[in-house]
């Protein structure tokens, strides 16, 4: 934990009693209790995986390893994969990143891109010599792709468990190929074959070289509006239902999409309009830091509408019970639990729409 007042980092150990949803902070140095046992209903035993940011009585705390003990029951092989949605109908990726996390993926990384031949060759470079290789890379190149970190136990194996027989015709019944593939070639989603295809598609695809990304943002940087799916979205597993929602509206469509972690620093910087005017502000700052966020890029399909404008009615009044009452039927009211946990942010200003996306897609990036 960052402790502001000493401008430095403490280690403490975070004791979670999983039965009554209660926690206990120890100072690892000094051996006192800095926080008596409590019960403390908002921390899941999901969200406590290594790597993560809890927030515990508005004190972010990143979790940087566990108890061997603990690690053996919760993280029992646990393993990253790489998963690539192929070009299909922005419309299909909320059902599919939907599927994904009920199958008990936990999504670390995402981002859209496009890809090129010499990566799409290494993606598929199992294929070689197939007569199918030059149609497969023709077809995965031609379009926006989503890539994904899957993390689970055995989740290579999980997650071609998961998408089924490469021909959809053979796929069994609740894989991802059998609900929604067309063919060979067209069949949703791509899973790597052994755990080290994982590890070195994960570098390609997320990697930097030189401080560039391999895998450019998609981010156009204008005639847009910002949207932030907060960390409790995320964590409730309600992603794809509102990218789905997004994307059926028929009025709008993502450009860009990517999974930022930000520090408090940060989502400072980024509310820093509401400083002083939202009694909320501090709590917002809180809640966007101590988890990952997915930042989009929204577009209007008409030109001439004000994407900015329009796309806040989708999202309804920062009040989700508010928005439960006049527009039930937008984001906030879905999936919404709080005026801070109201499930997504959106730019409130026309002008502040592309500086809202720059910062997350521009600025961040180059951190």
């Amino acid at each position: 934990m960052y402790d502001e007042e000493a401008d430095k980092v403490k280690e403490l150990i975070l004791n979670f009693f999983p039965f009554d949803n209660s926690v206990q902070l120890i100072d690892s140095k000094k051996g006192k209790n800095l926080l008596r046992r409590v019960h403390l209903p908002p921390l899941k035993l999901e969200m406590l995986q290594i790597g993560n940011i809890v927030n515990i009585f508005s004190k972010l705390l990143h979790i940087v390893d566990c108890a061997p003990a603990t690690r053996g029951i919760l993280f029992n092989n646990v393993q990253s994969t790489f998963a690539m949605i192929k070009p299909v109908p922005p419309s299909e990726h909320g059902k599919i990143i939907t599927f994904i996390m009920k199958k008990g993926f936990r999504i670390v990384r995402m981002r859209n891109g496009k890809i090129s031949k010499d990566f799409a060759l290494e993606l598929y470079n199992h294929l070689s010599g197939s007569n199918m290789m030059p149609i497969i890379i023709d077809y995965v190149t031609s379009g926006e792709v989503i890539g994904l970190e899957l993390v689970a136990p055995d989740s290579v194996k999980r997650w071609r468990q998961c998408l089924g027989d490469t021909d959809p015709v053979d796929a069994a019944p609740g894989t991802l190929r059998h609900m929604y593939g067309e063919n060979k070639l067209k069949n949703i989603a791509h899973g790597c074959q052994t755990l080290e295809d994982a590890n070195r598609m994960l570098d390609l695809f997320f990697g930097y070289e030189n401080g560039i990304p391999r895998i450019s943002f998609r981010a156009t940087l204008k005639d847009c509006t910002c949207c932030i799916i907060k960390p409790h979205a995320i964590i409730d597993g309600n992603v794809g239902s509102i990218l789905e929602q997004i994307s059926i509206s028929g009025k709008f469509f993502i450009s860009a999409m990517a999974m930022f972690s930000v520090n408090v620093a940060n989502a400072e910087e980024f509310y820093e309009i509401y400083k002083g005017v939202l009694p909320e502000y501090e709590a917002m700052c809180i809640h966007l830091a101590e988890g990952q966020c997915i930042a989009l890029e929204v577009k209007c399909t008409d030109k001439n509408c004000c994407v900015v404008k329009e796309f806040r009615k989708l999202c309804g009044p920062r009040d989700p019970e508010l928005c439960r009452q006049l527009y039930p039927n937008s984001i906030r009211a879905q999936y919404g639990k709080s005026i801070v946990h109201n499930a997504v942010h959106c730019t409130d200003l026309p002008e502040a729409g592309t500086l809202e996306v720059e910062y997350f897609f521009k600025l961040l990036t180059n951190n």
